[in-house]
This record gives structure tokens, sequence and C-alpha cells, in this order.
């Protein structure tokens, strides 16, 4: 697992979680990547809002895809193991307060985003599907063909929850 990976992965779940938010598709009922958002939430975290806002719609989006994918031996994009999910947070503490704003100022834009991480277009399925077993080694690789899936989903208006097996 390398910087670009950390980048890739943060970048994939601000844009789904964005646009799996309550006023884009309404995946789940969060409003923590929405225009107003800031407003409430800096007086909380003055220092830390865009932290607030990746891990609020982190763990928004994460029940949603552990009631359709479950809990146990199987990971997806909102949880995996804890050091890339401590590398995570620490890469988007560490940006600009506005970089992902900026990312994310439409559907568009979000849809952009989801189709250069997919390299192009994406592959059309609904419901939890598998996108293979995990290992640090192949995330970008996971990563990528995740969120082709998720681009499928959000251009048909379909919901799918890509998710990776644990090694045994």
């Amino acid at each position: 697992m390398d910087r670009l990976d950390i980048r890739d992965l943060a970048g994939l779940r601000m844009a789904v979680g964005y646009l799996g938010e309550k006023s884009q598709n309404n995946w789940w009922s969060s409003s923590f990547l929405a225009p107003q958002a800031k407003t409430y939430l800096s007086p909380i975290y003055p220092r830390t809002v865009a932290l607030a806002q990746y891990r609020g719609v982190t763990e928004a989006a994460l029940l949603v895809h552990d009631e359709f994918i479950g809990i146990g031996r199987n990971y997806h994009l909102f949880r995996l193991p804890e050091a890339v999910e401590h590398a995570a947070a620490d890469y988007v503490q560490a940006k600009d307060e506005d970089h992902y704003p900026r990312m994310l100022d439409s559907q568009e834009s979000a849809l952009g985003v989801l189709q250069r991480l997919a390299s192009g277009s994406g592959n059309q399925a609904e419901g939890p599907v598998a996108v293979g077993q995990y290992s640090d080694a192949n995330l970008s690789e996971m990563l990528q063909e995740a969120a082709g899936y998720y681009l499928a989903a959000f251009q048909f208006g379909t919901k799918c929850y890509p998710f990776m097996r644990e090694t045994a």
C-alpha cells in the first residue's frame, strides 16, 4: 500500500460519499458533504472540518454497506484494515480544507472523479458484488474495479456495494 493508493482511497470515499448523500442519490441520509455542512461543523471542529466531514460521511456509508454486505470476513470501501483506515484519515487531515469541496462541487465533478479512478467506464451490477480477495498489494486494482461499479450504479440509478473478501 503506497501513498497513491491512499490518495485514491480517500478520493473514492469522498466521491462515493458525496454522491450517496441524501441531497444527491439518497443511499444514506447524511449531509456531511453538502455546502452548508461547514456552517454547522466549523463551531464544533474549527481546525478539522474536512476530517469531520470525511469521518461523518464514511460512517454513514459504512452503516449502509454493512447492512447489505454484512460484517465479518469482508472488507469494502468504507471498512478496511485498521492501518489503511489510519493512513486514509491522516491523508485527509493533511490536505487543504478546500481540497474536497473543490473536487466535489457537483454531481458531474464527483462522477468525473469516479470515472478517473475507474479508468473509464464501469461495470453494471446491483446489490453486493465481490471484487476479489483483499491484500495491500492489490488495493489499487480493487479500488479501480469498485470505482467502476459505483460509477455505473450512480449513472444508471441502481445501488451497488462492491466488497473484498478477507484473506484466510
